[in-house]
Formats: C-alpha cells, structure tokens, sequence
C-alpha cells in the first residue's frame, strides 16, 4: 500500500498585532501591513482582528503595555 501526503492549502487568514498609537487610539494591523485600522476602544480593534484572521487560534496577539504602534510600520 502507497502512503500518500495530503497538504492543506496555505493559510489566508492574516496574524494580527494589537496595541496602542502615541495618542492613545487603539491599533490592529497585520504583519503584513495589508490591512488595519485605527478604532476608539481595544475590544473593537480585537474583534476587527478577530474577524479578519478567521478566528483563528493565535493569530491576534496584543502589544505590550509600553509598545506604541503605527499603522504604517
């Protein structure tokens, strides 16, 4: 009997970073830089995040306390 490999397809749900700007404004951005946004709470930014990597397990990871982010970098 031959052993055949099934392989998944790639994933094209998105990893997300979430945390605050220097103005206190709550991030979500992917490490890609393809996609984000800027919102007024951190539960918003986590279910844009959430809900753009397919809820995935481990794919929304949060800043540390002291971390600002950008949108753009």
């Amino acid at each position: 009997m031959r052993n055949s490999l099934i392989s998944e397809p790639p994933s094209t749900s998105h990893r997300f970073l979430v945390g605050r700007d220097h103005e206190g404004r709550w991030i979500a951005r992917d490490e890609r830089g393809s996609t984000g946004g800027v919102f007024a709470d951190k539960a918003s930014a986590i279910h844009f995040a959430e809900t753009e990597s397919d809820h995935r397990a481990g794919c929304v990871s949060l800043a540390p306390d002291d971390a600002r982010l950008s949108l753009f970098n």
